[in-house]
């Protein structure tokens, strides 16, 4: 009878110890995505952004996606997937024939193939919001929108 008594303590001490485990392991990826999304989050809600920040949200992005290894398709673009990629879209106002403004939305890739230094030096001073961002399923950041307020 003492040893059916001891079987069973030490199934239910493994058991809770495999509970415990997963646990830990839950809070750690939650604070990882949590200490992950920061880097990107600490944007939202401010009135203005410079075009020097929309570069190093764009470098983040781009070193996520290369640190994860996340492929490219035949352009040159990263493939999105629902875990572990971070996509940059850049809205950029400009004048039309007739003088109105428009939005033209960009990848982040297509402006780094037009080289990220020129960006630089072409918007460093110039005003951006962060529009919109969004996350995966494992709520992570995924998807960030930045848009020009002026030209």
């Amino acid at each position: 009878m003492k040893r059916i008594l001891l079987y069973i303590l030490v199934i239910f001490i493994i058991i809770i110890a495999i509970v415990l485990v997963h646990i830990s392991d839950k809070n750690t990826q939650r604070n990882e995505i949590s200490k992950f999304n920061v880097q990107f989050e600490q944007y939202v809600g401010k009135d203005i952004i410079y075009g020097t920040d929309v570069l190093t949200i764009i470098n983040k992005a781009i070193d996520n996606n290369e640190k994860n290894k996340i492929a490219r398709d035949e352009n040159n673009y990263y493939v999105e997937d629902d875990s572990l990629s971070v996509k940059v879209y850049i809205i950029l106002l400009s004048k039309n024939d007739k003088g109105d403004i428009e939005e033209k939305t960009f990848p982040m890739e297509q402006l780094e193939k037009a080289g990220l230094d020129g960006f630089v030096t072409n918007f460093n001073l110039t005003p951006f919001e962060l529009s919109n961002i969004e996350y995966n399923s494992q709520k992570r950041v995924s998807k960030i929108t930045v848009k020009q307020l002026e030209l």
